[in-house]
């Protein structure tokens, strides 16, 4: 009986921990969306849309660099240098999947700087093993890259075909 009560407690526990960060994954998009049009929005009017692009984009890249700066400074362990293996690949089999898996960390790339920008970017590029170095100089050229996007996207396209008549 005591297993049957703890099982039930178990799944009780689960559900509202779910249901704790779907509510937390709904307020951040819709926050995130604020976050970002609300900005893009304001500089282009504004400025105008290249000055209102470049002004977002170094906007964008310092609070980038200034997160992965700090992150790297108080919470990131240093990492000891890893050891990988050297050698040509044997068969056809490996270079096919050495290949794609070159391919997969590109795509990969791309999809950070274009969806997650300077801001969060960072955290993709770590995962897939750049060097901290490279981490910083992808961090810069995302912002230029996420800004010509979603500038783009945001002042000309959702802006003046729809938004602007609501607001």
């Amino acid at each position: 009986m005591a297993t049957l009560t703890s099982a039930k407690r178990g799944a009780v526990a689960r559900f509202l921990a779910a249901s704790a960060i779907a509510a937390i994954a709904v307020f951040g998009f819709v926050f995130g969306e604020a976050l970002l049009a609300g900005p893009i929005i304001f500089l282009v009017e504004l400025l105008g849309f290249w000055l209102g692009y470049v002004a977002f984009c170094l906007i964008w890249a310092g609070i980038g660099i200034i997160v992965l700066t700090l992150w790297n400074l108080f919470f990131a362990k240093r990492q000891s240098a890893k050891k990988t293996a050297k050698g040509k690949p044997s068969n056809w089999r490996e270079r096919l999947v050495l290949w794609f898996s070159g391919f997969a960390r590109s795509f990969g790339t791309l999809a950070a700087v274009v969806f997650l920008g300077p801001v969060f970017a960072w955290t993709i590029f770590k995962l897939l093993g750049y060097r901290e170095r490279s981490v910083y100089v992808l961090t810069l050229i995302s912002t230029w890259i996420f800004g010509g996007v979603w500038v783009t996207f945001y002042s000309i396209g959702v802006w003046d075909f729809g938004l602007s008549r609501l607001f």
